[in-house]
């Protein structure tokens, strides 16, 4: 008999008829349309958190597996579709995976359609799970993570052949649209050309123009804030880039006190008032971020590929609010002038980002990343910690937890700060930093070792393939330690597309 340890019941809610959203490889081959909000999608977040509120989310393998079948295989994964994992994660003790081989069964087959042994899987030289869709624990600092969309029509169902530990997936699931069944003849080229083109424009948008400008910041003055204007339009368009290189060394204080603000349609109030430094990537000053969407260089541009379409009109700027001169700043914006075209039932969103800070947190309570009314989808973050004293550690046990549309409960639910970066094991993590196409640390600061356990400051990103989507609300919070019991500085940056 089959022994029961956990079952997940996943209840989706099915909408008339709609245009779907591309799913799996095709969505990535049209992130031009990222700004079309589609109500027939829904993500989801799956780990071995403790369900008790305990810290026990992978050390005994208690929560591991959501059920063991009898043949003793562990199963971590299995979800009706339509739908697709976008991406799924491990840890292993001492740098390695234990747990024998990774199995996946599609579409109630009673035969495993892939199975690969799992250490030789995150190697990242098995077809076509190759590199760098797949990443192993040097690559990841600490991780072992898969971001090779696999899709499935009616069920996909993952085991591990002993309990796995620690381990994440985030899925999406679908309605009203036909999605063809992973096989192993599926094509990751363009995907993986993609990911190694990371820094450059991932979108095939048409009818391109720019406009270059440099200018200089003067230092604020009281209530003055210098601003200077970047680009100004009075018609319809979509910025498909933004590029900025300081002609300076800039400080982390330079960083975090120079905004970019972007207002749409003759809006008074901003819809993106961010400090360059976390609305490209790092809360720590430079880094080298060679995320998809977004990154920087020490040594050169600043990059954002995010679609931002407006209807009427768009004005961006770039704002000092620090006493210290700003410097100068050469700016280039490509923009296209058209908005996007979209079908019945599907909606445009505008780009937003938005900027929070505790310094500290000493509340005995969770810190917000984002909390939102209305309809939208949240495309990625950026979160930066500084502890507040050297011995003050394990704020990284925090787990992350989003609520979706008003639901009691959170829709994902992570087991600690690395984990949902997709690294893994605090002091392997901080001291050895990283970036991906849709995750990483860039950066790490003050590091010291406290009792044999390394703690210091820490910028990470993630990005969300697919889009997280929402018709009501979203919540984006974070334990600071196990039980919101550390405190600490921070700070983080939320890219989100919304309907005004």
């Amino acid at each position: 008999m089959k022994k029961t340890i956990f079952v997940m019941l996943t209840i989706f809610l099915i909408p008339a008829a709609v245009n779907g959203q591309s799913v799996g490889v095709g969505f990535y081959e049209a992130l031009e349309a990222l700004p079309k909000l589609h109500p027939n999608v829904q993500s989801f977040y799956l780990s071995s958190y403790d369900r008790t509120g305990g810290n026990d989310d992978g050390f005994r393998g208690t929560y591991s597996q959501l059920y063991v079948e009898e043949n003793g295989e562990h199963v971590i994964f299995d979800a009706k579709g339509p739908g697709c994992v976008y991406n799924f994660w491990f840890t292993g003790s001492g740098m390695k995976l234990h747990w024998g081989k990774l199995r996946f069964y599609f579409d109630d087959e009673q035969e495993a359609r892939f199975t690969c042994e799992a250490m030789e899987f995150f190697r990242g030289r098995t077809n076509p799970f190759v590199y760098p869709l797949v990443t192993h624990a040097f690559q990841s600092s600490g991780g072992y993570s898969c971001s090779a969309p696999i899709p499935f029509a009616k069920r996909l169902k993952i085991t591990t052949e002993k309990t796995a530990g620690f381990y994440n997936v985030y899925y999406q699931l679908y309605s009203n649209v036909s999605v063809e069944t992973w096989t192993e003849k599926i094509d990751y080229t363009s995907l993986i050309q993609l990911f190694q083109e990371s820094g450059s424009d991932p979108k095939r948008a048409e009818d391109m123009q720019s406009i270059e400008k440099t200018v200089s910041l003067a230092a604020a003055r009281g209530r003055v804030r210098p601003e200077e204007e970047l680009l100004a339009r009075n018609q319809k368009g979509t910025i498909q880039s933004i590029k900025i290189n300081p002609l300076y060394r800039p400080s982390t204080y330079s960083l975090n006190h120079v905004y970019l603000r972007i207002f749409y349609d003759q809006q008074a109030k901003a819809a993106v008032e961010a400090p360059l430094g976390s609305f490209f990537g790092s809360g720590l000053g430079e880094a080298d971020m060679r995320g998809l969407f977004a990154g920087m260089s020490s040594s050169g541009t600043y990059y954002c590929y995010f679609p931002m379409p407006f209807r009427k009109g768009i004005r961006i700027t770039l704002q000092n609010r620090s006493h210290d001169g700003g410097g100068e700043f050469f700016c280039e914006i490509g923009y296209s002038e058209t908005f996007p075209l979209a079908k019945k039932g599907v909606k445009v969103g505008y780009f937003g980002a938005k900027y929070d800070q505790a310094w500290p947190i000493v509340e005995a309570e969770d810190y917000v990343l984002f909390d939102y009314q209305g309809t939208g989808a949240v495309v990625g973050q950026v979160m930066t910690v500084e502890p507040v004293k050297a011995d003050r550690k394990r704020w990284w046990e925090g787990d992350m937890r989003i609520y979706i549309d008003g639901e009691s409960k959170p829709r994902f639910h992570g087991t600690g700060h690395e984990d949902e970066y997709q690294g893994g094991w605090s002091t392997f993590w901080l001291t050895n930093p990283y970036s991906l196409p849709l995750f990483g640390q860039p950066k790490t600061e003050n590091l010291i070792d406290i009792f044999g356990q390394v703690n210091g400051s820490t910028t990470a990103y993630r990005f969300w393939p697919g889009k997280i989507s929402f018709q009501k609300s979203i919540r984006i919070s974070t334990e600071h330690g196990n039980h919101n019991d550390t405190p600490a500085n921070y700070s983080s940056l939320v890219y989100y597309y919304y309907v005004p």
